[in-house]
């Protein structure tokens, strides 16, 4: 996939920005974005075998090990150093815009592979429905969670998962707006995925994890 030129001097420029310019920035950009339409509702069908997690942590913990895995944004690396410890994969692919805020130990983990580039351009790659899992973390306005979500689909085997982080709906003046509940609920309601988890946490900025039909 070709990066339009104005984006990639985009891309350049926010990787040499310091990293506190850069969270502001992404606030910036939330709080600006229209909010978006009303989520349709998930029919109930694809919510009967969907299980409840206590956290994010705890689907991790039911998830097979090994295999290939894909983390689209990683920031610190802590959610990343806990798919290590606990699922263990052959192939933790690690895709962020940079790695300057990462943890050491995690990019210099011998399952890490990483990706310093946009995440439609690291998914547009390849044709190849080659990851048993995906965890989807990167920009959280709605049309960027819906082209992630084009661009994941078709690389996660049949039976595999999409997981997203943050499924919330926040329009909030001064904090932004998150899109990922409304992209979610549209795609599943469009092609049929059934939810296999939902993780709670404190803050009610809960994961859900898609299945792949078989």
């Amino acid at each position: 996939m070709t990066e339009p030129r104005a984006y990639r001097a985009e891309l350049a420029l926010r990787r040499a920005m310091p990293e506190g310019l850069k969270t502001l920035g992404r606030l910036v950009r939330l709080t600006f974005q229209p909010p978006p339409p009303s989520a349709p509702t998930i029919p109930q069908g694809q919510l009967d075998g969907c299980a409840l997690m206590s956290d994010r942590v705890e689907m991790l913990r039911r998830l097979p090990k090994g295999g290939r895995v894909c983390e689209l944004g990683t920031f610190r690396g802590d959610f990343a150093r806990a798919i290590l410890d606990i699922v263990a994969p052959d192939e933790l692919h690690l895709v962020d815009v940079s790695f300057a805020a990462c943890r050491q130990d995690v990019l210099d983990h011998p399952a890490v592979r990483r990706h310093e580039t946009t995440t439609t351009a690291f998914l547009g790659a390849s044709p190849a429905a080659d990851f048993d899992w995906i965890y989807v973390d990167a920009d959280h306005g709605y049309e960027a969670v819906v082209a992630d979500i084009a661009a994941a689909k078709g690389r996660v085997k049949p039976g595999g998962l999409l997981v997203f982080n943050d499924f919330a709906r926040i329009v909030r003046r001064g904090f932004g707006i998150f899109g990922v509940h409304q992209a979610v609920s549209e795609f599943a309601v469009a092609e049929g995925w059934a939810l296999a988890y939902l993780c709670l946490n404190g803050e009610a900025l809960y994961d859900v994890a898609l299945r792949r039909p078989a």
